[in-house]
């Protein structure tokens, strides 16, 4: 909803062009209301309703009111590296992609889609592409902050294999040849698993993520050493 019809021009350009590079969206209503006295067709009443869904709450919080000013355009799921992999229906909620990674916890709570804060690189693509500037790498990292906060409240904190897997990942992360072969290995053995050159199917343990979107295989060389090659060519 626009606040004035003078106002229709400006987002009708920013919405259209940010998701799809076009002039004209297909996703624009106009309506008018009911018949007026000297019209023939049209309908007697005309009621319109809000449902607020959670956002007065967004409103009130400084950090997050932010996030109200999407308009679904569309343009952060394009760019976001993350949801370029796992498409849309793998975020297990209405709203996908970076903002709905912040609207859904608003909505839904915290507990029940904790993980989507978690599913971000924070490259800040969706930020610079955003025509409405809206900081959401910033909103991403409270989330994140909010749900450690409450786990660390907790009387149980997070679930066992989660401490684990941190203390493994700590653990390989400060000695290198360790980190390497951690990354090494897995690419050489994920052969057998692969259907098609993809994961159709992965452990309960990932969410599901797999009943909607196949997993792209393990890239044979990892990052650092396709980067020592490239450092050596600029050379």
């Amino acid at each position: 909803m626009i606040p004035r019809l003078e106002d229709l021009a400006v987002f009708l350009k920013i919405l259209a062009r940010s998701a799809s590079g076009q002039k004209m969206s297909a996703y624009v209503s106009f309506i008018t209301g009911p018949r007026r006295s000297d019209e023939a067709d049209g309908a007697r009443e005309f009621h319109l309703i809000i449902l607020d869904n959670g956002r007065t709450r967004m409103l009130a919080d400084e950090e997050m009111r932010e996030a109200l000013y999407c308009l679904r355009c569309g343009a952060c799921l394009n760019v976001c590296p993350v949801y370029q992999k796992v498409g849309g229906h793998a975020y297990g909620s209405v709203y996908p992609g970076p903002i709905g990674s912040i609207v859904t916890p608003a909505f839904a709570g915290l507990e029940k889609s904790k993980d989507l804060p978690f599913a971000s690189t924070l490259c800040g693509a969706c930020r610079e592409i955003c025509p409405v500037r809206i900081d959401i790498p910033r909103i991403l990292l409270k989330l994140r902050s909010d749900w450690s906060e409450a786990e660390r409240g907790s009387t149980t904190g997070p679930p066992l294999l989660e401490r684990l897997a941190i203390k493994l990942w700590a653990f390989a992360m400060r000695h290198p040849v360790l980190y390497n072969v951690a990354f090494r290995v897995p690419a050489l053995l994920q052969g057998p698993m692969l259907d098609d050159g993809k994961f159709k199917r992965l452990p309960s343990a990932f969410d599901g993520w797999t009943e909607s979107r196949d997993f792209p295989p393990l890239a044979k060389r990892p990052f650092r050493s396709m980067w020592k090659d490239k450092s050596r060519g600029d050379r």
